[in-house]
């Protein structure tokens, strides 16, 4: 259990920011006439982000569903190299734990697994489960409220996600990861309106000062 909390305590900045932006593919999949039951289902068992908002544009144009399915596996060719530079820490677990592990083996909890020490499967299991259900709540919500979601909520969702993998990355000295999210989220709501540039300034704004902080208050 001690390793368990460990992980969750690991993943909570990948959860917060998994949140909103599965809220954000509720509230876009019943605006496109996906159920409730069928969005969850969708984060439950496919559980990837581009993919499944690949899959709900494919919706939305009334694409023919072997397109869609091959859509969603060319974007999730990349677990492929993932899968195998994980191998390394996995190896050592029975296959029912390998294969539990390898459902939860997004971008994110990728990235958390390998910049961790070797630890016992419990702790990685606490990585994985809490940003699976952080994932599922979110889109079950986001179906829920998903017309009542202001239109700027989508925009900040991604830039959201981005901020909070910095803030994990760079931890807790001084509040530094406090600062972070503040100028973080003062850059995505003045330059929301500037388009895919504003994005861009913003991704790029925050990323320059996670680098320069730790410089300035070693």
């Amino acid at each position: 259990m001690h390793e368990f909390l460990k992980g969750i305590h690991r993943a909570l900045g990948v959860g917060v920011g998994y949140f909103p932006v599965a809220m954000s593919f509720g509230a876009l999949a019943t605006g496109i006439g996906v159920s409730t039951p069928a969005a969850v289902t969708m984060s439950i068992w496919v559980y990837a982000g581009a993919a499944q908002f690949a899959a709900l544009e494919g919706v939305k144009q009334d694409l023919f569903w072997v397109s869609i399915v091959l859509t969603m596996l060319l974007i999730n060719l990349r677990h492929i190299p993932m899968s195998l530079a994980s191998d390394r820490i996995f190896n050592s677990f029975g296959l029912g734990q390998r294969l539990f592990l390898a459902h939860g083996l997004t971008d994110e909890a990728f990235a958390l697994d390998i910049t961790s020490k070797p630890r016992s499967h419990f702790y990685y299991f606490g990585i994985h489960i809490l940003c699976w259900l952080s994932w599922i709540s979110g889109t079950w919500l986001g179906c829920q409220i998903g017309a009542k979601l202001p239109v700027q909520w989508l925009s900040f969702a991604l830039p959201s996600l981005f901020i909070c993998l910095l803030v994990d990355s760079i931890g807790d000295r001084l509040g530094r990861e406090w600062l972070v999210v503040a100028i973080g989220v003062g850059l995505v709501l003045v330059t929301q309106g500037w388009g895919t540039w504003g994005f861009l300034l913003s991704i790029f704004g925050v990323t320059f000062v996670a680098v320069v902080l730790p410089k300035i208050f070693p």
